[in-house]
């Protein structure tokens, strides 16, 4: 919302029409593909879900805590998001990935800085910067018409 000031004293313009809606005012229902949004005076809104049953099945073990609901371009656009707790592990080694323009070089240390592996491959990056380069230098020259 661009606030009065900033537009020369007029009435506030409202650029997004978004409301993010805590997870007790919304019932997922991953079965059925189906978002049941609870709104004033009782009244509830299911919407069907438009995701693949593919996308869906990934967050099936997940729990969901927010979701957006978005007004853009006369669409209606629902943004469920999702959180795992991750069990933490206790890492024994530390990798480095160096990216360089004719090389990259991955190395691997143990925790007390011992060097286990280092392995450098060539790349063709300085080869694929420099015909980038000449080809928007072409680009430059020859606009389409």
């Amino acid at each position: 919302m661009e606030s009065a000031r900033g537009n020369g004293g007029r009435k506030p313009i409202l650029k997004r029409l978004s409301a993010r809606i805590d997870k007790y005012d919304y019932k997922l229902d991953l079965n059925n593909m189906t978002l049941t949004l609870k709104l004033h005076s009782d009244y509830e809104v299911r919407l069907r879900l438009i995701a693949s049953r593919e996308r869906v099945e990934k967050f099936r073990g997940w729990s969901n805590y927010e979701l957006v609901v978005k007004y853009e371009d006369g669409e209606f656009w629902v943004s469920i998001y999702f959180k795992r707790i991750v069990k933490s592990l206790n890492p024994r080694t530390v990798m480095a990935i160096d990216l360089n323009f004719d090389n990259v070089t991955l190395t691997v240390f143990t925790l007390d800085g011992k060097l286990i592996r280092l392995k450098k491959l060539n790349t063709p990056h300085r080869k694929i910067l420099t015909h980038r380069i000449w080809v928007e230098r072409i680009q430059k020259r020859y606009p389409k018409s």
